[in-house]
């Protein structure tokens, strides 16, 4: 298969699985809360948010690992592939061990002075608290294999595991109304059979379909390619750490000045950003493994040119929804939420264009997560995430409001995006000017005409109808892009795609 075409097909089914899990969780979330109740319901998301604290850690093992597969597949190094599975496998264990170990250890520091459960539901807490862990611990077994299949972008296959996930909490959300007693208790335990189930499939499947994972072994681990892919992973964390920092320090400046209502318009946002940006990560996701290992088999030139093609088209999806996001906010809250918080409108409008500006360039860390200069990356980089804090704090000292904030926030992903650019011309002599006429200049013409379009169209369109509006920027977007934004080697990719997918169709017609 060509790998335009797996890209698409990576895409496509990425998207298919997001909507479908997203879909399920909001059906049974319902299902759950109503049979659990608002407190147990309460407990199992309050101790399942303590120990989801260590979930990047997961998200960072896995781009860890893959980055390396990707990059010796590129070489087409089996000895060095084999080696670094195994590595991994035997890394992670030690890990998870280490982490679950801890949080076992910790569970009455925890109950007692991290989290307030009610008195008579502290020992069906405790339950949940060790199935928990017991997640953690099979999910982190699971990402050596997640890895794999990333790597030999085999995202179907892993996208089928995921909606197997969620369909799975359909009856185990429905079976919670025959369950009498234990119900907490019960659903914890179901959880934890979902996780187990998993990771048997992502092992078994690799175990059977991949040399590297067939043949694993103790005596393969090395030392010093351990140490160097930990290093990578703990400047990743960083970066990660950076990122979340500035997130929770806003909050929490925030709250100190504002109170906790302005908190929930701030969570808000970033619920409305998160889920926008579904579309820019399907894509990100297919075709990193592309881009790290064009330069594994040494052609840099291959690399940047798929990291700017990543860039535009991230970018591009991503204005699909959020213009007309940004124009309807108002509408969309108001359509969403029975009460809408005061000052949400204007944080999701500010937190989808810092998004959307982000987007411009993040994509070009992958390049950089490609050469492996990720110590550097992250302290110029990512650190500049951070000192949007300071500056926050300075700003809400001196009584400004809340709106000022988030033009602080916006400027400095601003400044975030741009340095990127900056550290890759200096690191690996990146063209900034090739950048700008393969990838700025060719976004103007469809983002300027969609936000017209789709601006015009408000003044017709209220209520439910702005989904008229959002078909409209579908269009737009292809359609300008596709005549006005694609160089010669998109438009060839496009154009031979689309006769694929076409003598498909009338090959099955």
């Amino acid at each position: 298969m060509r790998s335009s075409t797996r890209v698409a097909i990576n895409t496509c089914v990425q998207y298919v699985r997001t909507i479908v899990s997203v879909i399920i969780t909001l059906y049974t979330s319902r299902i759950i809360l109503f049979n659990l109740g608002v407190e147990d319901f309460g407990i199992y998301s309050l101790i399942g948010g303590v120990v989801a604290l260590l979930a990047f850690i997961q998200n960072n093992l896995s781009r860890t690992t893959q980055r390396y597969l990707s990059y010796y597949q590129g070489k087409e190094d089996k000895k060095m592939i084999a080696k670094i599975f195994n590595n991994s496998v035997f890394t992670q264990l030690f890990i998870s061990i280490f982490l679950c170990g801890i949080l076992y250890l910790l569970t009455n520091v925890v109950f007692t002075y991290l989290i307030n459960i009610p008195l008579g539901r502290v020992v069906a807490a405790k339950y949940v608290y060790l199935f928990i862990i017991g997640s953690l611990f099979f999910n982190l077994q699971s990402t050596p294999y997640l890895a794999v299949l990333v790597s030999r972008e085999n995202i179907v296959y892993s996208s089928i595991v995921q909606m197997v996930d969620a369909f799975l909490k359909i009856p185990i959300a429905l079976s919670l109304i025959w369950i009498c007693n234990h119900k907490l208790e019960y659903y914890a335990a179901m959880t934890f059979v979902v996780t187990c189930l998993n990771f048997l499939f992502y092992y078994l499947y690799c175990r059977r379909k991949y040399e590297e994972c067939k043949h694993f072994s103790f005596s393969s681990f090395d030392y010093k390619l351990s140490k160097e892919m930990l290093a990578f992973m703990g400047w990743n964390v960083y970066g990660t750490g950076c990122i979340m920092t500035r997130t929770q320090g806003t909050a929490i400046l925030l709250n100190n000045f504002f109170g906790t209502t302005i908190n929930a318009a701030f969570g808000i946002s970033n619920q409305v950003s998160g889920q926008l940006s579904f579309l820019s990560n399907a894509l990100t996701t297919a075709m990193n493994p592309q881009i790290i290992k064009a330069e594994g088999a040494g052609d840099r030139n291959r690399m940047f040119r798929l990291s700017e093609m990543s860039c535009k088209f991230s970018f591009l999806l991503m204005s699909i929804v959020s213009i007309p996001a940004i124009i309807y906010m108002p509408t969309i809250l108001s359509l969403w939420l029975k009460d809408v918080p005061c000052y949400a409108s204007m944080f999701c409008v500010f937190m989808v264009l810092a998004n959307q500006i982000d987007l411009l360039t993040l994509n070009l860390n992958t390049a950089n997560q490609a050469i492996g200069n990720v110590k550097l990356y992250n302290l110029c980089v990512n650190t500049i995430k951070v000192l949007t804090l300071p500056v926050i704090g300075i700003i809400l000292s001196n009584g400004m409001s809340p709106m000022k904030v988030m033009i602080v926030y916006v400027t400095f992903e601003t400044l975030c995006a741009m340095s990127r650019l900056l550290f890759l011309r200096i690191s690996i002599n990146l063209s900034v000017m090739q950048y700008m006429k393969n990838v700025l200049i060719t976004l103007i013409p469809p983002i300027f005409i969609n936000t017209l379009i789709c601006y015009f169209l408000s003044r017709f369109f209220t209520g439910w109808l702005f989904l008229i509006t959002c078909c409209a920027s579908v269009l737009t977007t292809c359609i300008v892009s596709y005549f006005f934004s694609l160089k010669k080697d998109e438009y060839d990719i496009m154009k031979a795609l689309f006769s694929r997918v076409k003598s498909k169709v009338r090959q099955q017609i």
